[in-house]
């Protein structure tokens, strides 16, 4: 049972202003009989504790812009951490922002890719239990960057910021603590038992444009064009330097290939996986590639899929490390296949699957172009 927070000095005596001129004066969300609430006031009427859980108010858009700016200078300046989120990507028919701060990661879902769009919900996942304090915090910090709440409201983040709940606020449902301005904060549990804090909107706000779901039977070509040896080069290059540079090799173009899709097909043995690469037919330029794992090693097929992806997708940057970002950084390999598409960054789709061969069941995914809606 959370203990009682009553009678701040500063927070009564705004209660008495509440009731000298209450029609200036937010009204308060009171909790029902068992219901945890974060904050507890001395009733004027009865004396007696009353929980709070909100603030009566309309509801306040924020912008994406608005609000990743707001959460990099307040994680600056709090924790001494530069920050920077992604550019948005498109996942299961949503866009969504990544932010890994090694311990945490935090997507923010927004309503279009643009610096105009607006918070739809936020979710910070931390890896173990044992970042509760981490998660506590840094949705506290999250959801003043959204909500941008009142005085009722920074007296609850007091308790946010300075009072350890890991007992009683991250519980398997999720614990609705505050709502203002529209803005819901919430912790909780998830199955995976891992800590999780989260900020959603309470209107549902339409996501504008996106791509179409994955389609096996009618796989794009890449846009804009790559070279094949291009590819290669980059994959040599993520082999020696890369992240995953301990567990992966360079996978080496073959001499021989098959016609297919009015082009080439090259098989490529890669470590434990089978890279299979569509080209023209010159077998200069990529159109399609896949990815199957043969050992069926679903953390071996994350480790080439990865900087394989990296590599297609955006050749000048490194954003391989927010693609676990999307399943909350620690999602199976059946948590990546249940979204279609896994995602979409530049135009370029990626999708996980599961192809049966015999009795055995091998992860396999697909890089190709995306259309859009």
């Amino acid at each position: 049972m959370l203990k009682k927070l009553i009678s701040m000095l500063a927070l009564f005596a705004l209660l008495l202003s509440a009731a000298a001129a209450e029609q200036d004066q937010p009204r308060l969300i009171e909790a029902e009989a068992g219901e945890t609430a974060a904050m507890q006031i001395r009733s004027l009427e009865s004396d007696a504790a009353v929980g709070i859980l909100g603030v009566e108010s309309e509801p306040q858009q924020r912008r994406w812009e608005d609000f990743s700016t707001v959460f990099t200078i307040f994680v600056k300046k709090n924790w001494d951490e530069d920050v920077q989120f992604s550019d948005a990507v498109w996942s299961n028919g949503r866009w969504l922002h990544f932010l890994d701060m090694g311990y945490v990661t935090i997507q923010v879902e927004t309503t279009d890719n643009t610096a105009d769009g607006l918070i739809r919900e936020v979710t910070l996942t931390g890896f173990v239990k044992e970042c509760i304090p981490d998660v506590q915090v840094l949705t506290g910090a999250a959801y003043w960057a959204a909500a941008q709440y009142g005085e009722y409201g920074k007296y609850v983040m007091q308790i946010v910021f300075m009072e350890d709940h890991a007992q009683d606020w991250f519980t398997k449902e999720p614990l609705p603590l505050w709502i203002e301005n529209g803005y819901q904060l919430a912790y909780g549990m998830n199955d995976r038992d891992r800590p999780y804090g989260r900020i959603t909107f309470a209107e549902d706000l339409p996501i504008a444009g996106g791509y179409v779901p994955f389609d096996p039977d009618g796989m794009e070509s890449i846009h804009p064009e790559q070279s094949v040896e291009g590819l290669l080069a980059r994959l040599k290059a993520a082999a020696e330097n890369g992240p995953m540079s301990s567990f992966v090799t360079a996978p080496v173009l073959p001499e021989t290939w098959q016609n297919a899709m009015d082009g080439r097909m090259y098989q490529i043995k890669w470590d434990d996986c089978t890279l299979i690469l569509y080209t023209d037919g010159k077998g200069e330029i990529l159109r399609i590639a896949t990815l199957s794992c043969l050992s069926g090693d679903t953390v071996s097929a994350c480790m080439h899929l990865f900087p394989l992806y990296d590599a297609i997708v955006r050749p000048d940057t490194d954003e391989q490390a927010f693609l676990p970002c999307i399943t909350g950084g620690h999602g199976a390999w059946e948590d990546m296949c249940a979204l279609s598409p896994f995602c979409v960054m530049d135009g370029v789709m990626l999708q996980c699957d599961v192809q049966t061969i015999g009795e055995n069941e091998l992860p396999v995914a697909y890089i190709c172009g995306a259309v859009e809606k």
